[in-house]
């Protein structure tokens, strides 16, 4: 059977959204991954940019506020201005310019993860960091965070070398990092088995 490809923030969205969600998100996401118009998958994609262009201009807020005024969408400009909100005071206090990031992929089983960061970000001291950014409204639990930074863990050195992996909810202004007393041995065998699950409801759902 044909290998399943999705992004890594789709399926870290996937292992936040409980037991009863899954069949309805995964519907969701195959739905926008094999639309032909690819509109339709692109709801964050403006503030998205804009937060990019914002790491790296003197005048942030208006990257942000140009975004707002443009979203032409159903719910985009609520959005917008919640993760704007969200963003903003998150972005002065890293006190980081945006970097460049490249994409790769990472594979388990038969799903394959595409993973390109949405930031690039380094510090005055040299720290860099390759960020996946949560936009959706429902907010990032540490589990799916977790699952988030793994995948960052097994590719940063082909997205920006020597990164510190990291996971925001941008809404919120919260940024995760891999806890030191994680355990990884686990948190592999949960992606594999999250993997498994995903794959298994985007075929049922066909």
């Amino acid at each position: 059977m044909d290998n399943v490809s999705v992004t890594a923030l789709s399926f870290t969205e996937y292992v936040m959204s409980g037991q009863r969600g899954r069949i309805n998100i995964v519907s969701e996401q195959r739905g926008m991954y094999l639309a032909e118009d690819p509109r339709v998958c692109g709801f964050y994609n403006p503030i998205r940019s804009a937060m990019r262009r914002a790491a790296n201009s003197t005048e942030p807020l208006l990257e942000l506020k140009q975004a707002v005024l443009d979203a032409n969408r159903n719910g985009q400009p609520r959005a917008f201005e919640e993760i704007a909100d969200g963003f903003l005071p998150w972005l002065e206090k890293m006190r980081a310019t945006g970097v460049p990031v490249d994409a790769t992929v990472w594979r388990s089983g038969d799903l394959t993860l595409k993973v390109r960061p949405h930031l690039g970000l380094r510090r005055k001291d040299g720290t860099s960091y390759a960020v996946l950014v949560h936009t959706k409204e429902a907010p990032l639990t540490r589990e799916a965070a977790n699952v988030g930074l793994r995948i960052l863990q097994h590719t940063v050195e082909d997205n920006l070398p020597g990164a510190v992996p990291m996971v925001l909810d941008a809404r919120r202004g919260k940024a995760y990092q891999m806890a030191a007393r994680t355990n990884l041995a686990k948190l592999d065998v949960l992606i594999a088995a999250e993997a498994v699950g995903y794959v298994t409801h985007w075929r049922m759902s066909a």
